[in-house]
């Protein structure tokens, strides 16, 4: 299993969420991400026409994630927000490199039939 801490790496004492690639029941790939990467990132997906969707629903609402652990149910949408993130607006030059990093996952998932899921500490 591949796992990456390098935009969690001095954070530890901070708020985390990891990003899970699951095939099945077995962990493929995981990175570690401080909050403030993962916020500024989520913070510029806008709602579409019907309100918020796939990622930024949980964030923006503020729903829970039940135990947080939270299976991202569109990887398709989660996908296509991602891509289409205005990057002029980002704040952190690494949150540049974590959304690519995401969207290379979720890209894997949907070629793989794989699941991604999201944990929050």
């Amino acid at each position: 299993m591949i796992e990456n801490y390098t935009y969690y790496d001095g954070f530890e004492s901070e708020p985390e969420y990891t990003f899970c690639l699951y095939d099945g029941n077995k962990p493929v790939e995981k990175i570690h991400l401080w909050a403030g990467y993962f916020c500024d990132i989520l913070d510029i997906i806008p709602p579409d026409k019907d309100g918020w969707t796939g990622l930024a629903e949980y964030y923006q609402l503020s729903l829970e994630f039940e135990n947080n652990y939270w299976k991202v149910p569109d990887i398709l949408t989660a996908l296509y927000q991602l891509e289409n993130i205005d990057t002029s607006k980002i704040n952190f030059p690494e949150s540049h490199e974590v959304l690519e990093i995401l969207i290379d996952m979720f890209k894997k998932a949907c070629e793989n039939n794989l699941t991604v899921y999201i944990e929050y500490f």
